[in-house]
C-alpha cells in the first residue's frame, strides 16, 4: 500500500510527551497530525501538525480526525491514542508492514497487545503467530479503519464520550464481509483505564447504536462478543490483573495456536 493511502492521526489527553514521539516516528512516511483536547500543551512541537480543540472528549477527537480523512480522500484513517505505547521496533515493523502489504478486503486493522498491555479483548493478545489473523471485534485506542467503516461512525454528536465506535466499526466491517485483524507480528501496550461503569457514557452508546437501522443486530453481536470473551472477564477487572494474565495466557495460547 502507498503510504499516501494513510492518514494518521493521533489523539492527545495530557500525554503530550508520547503524542510527539509518536508523530517524530511517523510523520517522515505519512501524513500525521496530532489531535489535542485541551490539553494544556504548548506551544505546538511538531511544526504546526497539532490541532487544537477544546475539551471534545474521544468522539470529537474522533470526529475531527474523520473530517479530515473525508477532505483529504483518504482510503484509510489510522489513528491512536497518546497513551498508547509503542517502541520504535514496533513502529518500524508497522510501517514496513503497511507499505510493502495489501489492505484490500480490510476493515480494521490493529497491532496485538503485549502481555503486560490491558485489553478487556482476549484474542487482542498476541498469539505469537508471526502474521495477521481474523478476529471478532477490535477495541478501540488504535486501528486503521477503511473509509467506508470510519464513514459509518458519523455523527457522533450524541455520544461524545464514544463507547461503542468500535463495535459499530467492527459490526459493519464484518457486515460487509471486510476483515477485522490483529496483527501478532507487533505488540502495543495500553495502561488500565476505569473499567467502572459509567451511566452518561453507557446510555450515550445505547442511543448512538440505536440510531442505526441495524441497532438490535449491533448489539446481539456486542452481547455474543462478550459471551465468546467471557474468559477473561474475571481476570481484567481486579488491581492485580496484570498477575493473572501471566497465568491466563500460556492457557489462553495452547487453546488457541491456530
Amino acid at each position: 500500500m502507498q503510504a499516501s493511502n494513510i492518514l494518521f492521526c493521533i489523539f492527545n489527553y495530557r500525554d503530550a510527551q508520547n503524542a510527539e514521539n509518536l508523530y517524530h516516528e511517523l510523520s517522515d512516511t505519512f501524513e500525521c497530525h496530532i489531535i489535542d483536547a485541551d490539553s494544556g500543551e504548548k506551544p505546538d512541537a511538531c511544526g504546526g501538525a497539532t490541532v487544537y480543540l477544546p475539551n471534545v472528549y474521544y468522539s470529537g477527537m474522533m470526529h475531527h480526525a474523520i473530517t479530515m480523512a473525508k477532505e483529504g480522500a483518504y482510503p484509510y484513517l489510522f489513528f491512536i491514542c497518546s497513551d498508547v505505547r509503542m517502541s520504535r521496533e514496533a513502529i518500524a515493523t508497522l510501517k514496513s508492514i503497511l507499505l510493502s502489504e495489501s489492505f484490500d478486503g480490510v476493515g480494521v486493522y490493529c497491532p496485538a497487545h503485549a502481555d503486560d498491555s490491558y485489553t478487556w479483548v482476549a484474542w487482542s493478545y498476541s498469539r505469537h503467530s508471526g502474521g495477521r489473523r481474523n478476529v471478532a471485534f477490535a477495541e478501540g485506542m488504535l486501528g486503521m479503519y477503511c473509509h467506508e467503516v470510519y464513514s459509518q461512525l458519523e455523527p457522533l454528536e450524541i455520544n461524545p464520550h464514544g463507547w461503542g465506535l468500535d463495535l459499530v466499526a467492527c459490526f459493519y466491517a464484518r457486515h460487509w464481509d471486510l476483515r477485522c485483524e490483529i496483527d501478532d507480528r507487533l505488540t502495543i501496550t495500553h495502561p488500565k483505564g476505569d473499567v467502572h461503569k459509567n451511566t452518561l457514557a453507557r446510555n450515550e452508546a445505547r442511543a448512538y447504536l440505536m440510531r442505526y437501522p441495524e441497532g438490535r443486530a449491533i448489539r446481539r453481536y456486542w452481547v455474543g462478543c462478550s459471551i465468546r470473551n467471557a474468559g477473561i472477564q474475571l481476570f481484567i477487572l481486579p488491581r492485580t490483573y496484570r498477575k493473572w494474565l501471566k497465568v491466563y495466557l500460556p492457557f489462553y495460547r495452547f487453546f488457541h495456536r491456530h
